[in-house]
């Protein structure tokens, strides 16, 4: 019986990462193909002002108005961020980076000493909320005193990044 309740539950937890694992795919394709049309974008804007440059003056001054005004369309990309996430405990034999921005999925930090854990990621700039997974067990970061109660319901440290 109880054999095969765990089948059940690694069943349940591989679903939760594909789908997860799925998420985060489409959200970074989606960002990675908002930035291309933006760069294809404006080098068809300079290109466009170059071949207009060749007319005559009153030409000139329409199509840098149509090219000025279409300039607000551009949506401004959150600036990205490479916070280094630190984490110290001799003790520790796994330890890992839960939090907002990677939707609660450990990511796996890398022991670079005897006590000291490390992790870098690339975040945009933003205010998340983040915990460490040490052995298996939900730990707040004892390095910043701030924090809150995510909408998972446990107490979480607060990143802030601008």
């Amino acid at each position: 019986m109880k054999l095969s309740w765990l089948k059940v539950l690694i069943v349940l937890n591989v679903l939760i990462v594909m789908t997860s694992l799925g998420v985060i795919y489409f959200r970074y394709s989606e960002l990675s193909r908002t930035s291309q049309s933006l760069s294809i974008s404006s080098i068809d804007k300079e290109e466009s002002l170059v071949t207009h440059q060749a007319n005559s003056q009153s030409d000139l001054k329409e199509s840098t108005f149509s090219v000025l005004s279409n300039e607000s369309s551009f949506v401004s990309l959150p600036k990205i961020r490479r916070p280094k996430f630190v984490y110290f405990s001799s003790k520790a034999k796994k330890v890992a980076l839960i939090g907002d921005f990677n939707d609660w999925i450990p990511t796996p930090m890398k022991k670079v000493s005897s006590s000291k854990w490390e992790l870098t990621l690339e975040i945009p700039e933003g205010r998340y909320l983040y915990n460490f997974l040490v052995d298996g067990k939900i730990v707040l970061d004892p390095n910043n005193k701030l924090s809150e109660i995510s909408k998972e319901g446990f107490k979480s440290s607060v990143l802030d990044l601008r």
